[in-house]
């Protein structure tokens, strides 16, 4: 069996840095438009999004909306040979409006050049979230609301 060439762990900043870094407010990146991160219109934020953004989970915690959490994972260059990948959401919000929310994060490390490992990195996200919850949520939302892994 050959070794494997990547490592997926936390990403060493935080959730709002690597979302920020991803869409491009913090960065090298063109900044995006000003209302990028709310609307009334969900077409609007996800047309929106980063080219390389897959659509890889949706959740329902009727505690807090009847409307499903569409979960996203994107990656982003850090300033040396390895990938981040932020998973964020658009997410109906408590002011009746659409909203972009930075959920977690992670790095692949790599000595080698790797294809994009989205699949990979948000199930390694989501299994972290589902286990220890994460800044957004704590763990009993994920086991009272229901996730549906679309990857």
């Amino acid at each position: 069996m050959g070794k494997e060439t990547y490592r997926i762990e936390e990403y060493w900043h935080d959730e709002v840095t690597a979302f920020g870094t991803a869409f491009g407010i913090l960065g090298e990146r063109e900044t995006p438009k000003e209302d990028f991160c709310e609307s009334t219109d969900f077409n609007n934020l996800e047309s929106s999004l980063p080219p390389n953004t897959i659509k890889v989970a949706t959740f329902v915690y009727k505690e807090y909306s009847t409307k499903k959490i569409n979960f996203y994972v994107c990656s982003f260059p850090e300033p040396h040979p390895h990938y981040s990948y932020s998973l964020f959401s658009i997410m109906w919000s408590r002011d009746n409006l659409w909203e972009l929310n930075p959920w977690y994060c992670c790095s692949v490390k790599s000595e080698l050049p790797q294809p994009c490992l989205h699949k990979e990195a948000a199930s390694w996200m989501f299994k972290e979230m589902t286990t220890n919850g994460c800044a957004i949520a704590p763990l009993e939302v994920f086991k009272n609301g229901k996730l549906e892994i679309l990857i």
